[in-house]
């Protein structure tokens, strides 16, 4: 078993994924590279689903793979659910 329960995949991304189910109120141990760090989850967090290490601001681009995947339709605090309910697709069809 791994000591850590999430990863953030590039240096760039605010966010990481889980590698488990995580209950609001939990130590989440986030690897980032060689490094593990620990925050505190805000909300219950579904396995492989993101949540933010750092604090985005409304309209910020969010990062996943060192590449931006949409944009935060409000803030979103750090330890907080990363998901529809608050990332708007950059991907809008021209349709």
């Amino acid at each position: 078993m791994s000591n850590w329960d999430a990863i953030q995949l590039d240096n760039k991304d605010q966010i990481a994924t889980a590698l488990k189910n995580i209950s609001s109120g939990e130590a989440i141990r986030v690897k980032s590279g060689e490094v593990v760090s620990v925050i505190d989850a805000m909300e219950d967090i579904p396995l492989c689903h993101k949540f933010a290490i750092a604090k985005i601001t409304a309209g910020e681009a969010i990062n996943k793979y060192g590449e931006p995947i949409g944009a935060a339709s409000n803030d979103i605090g750090i330890g907080r659910h990363v998901h529809i309910h608050n990332l708007k697709s950059l991907r809008a069809s021209n349709k």
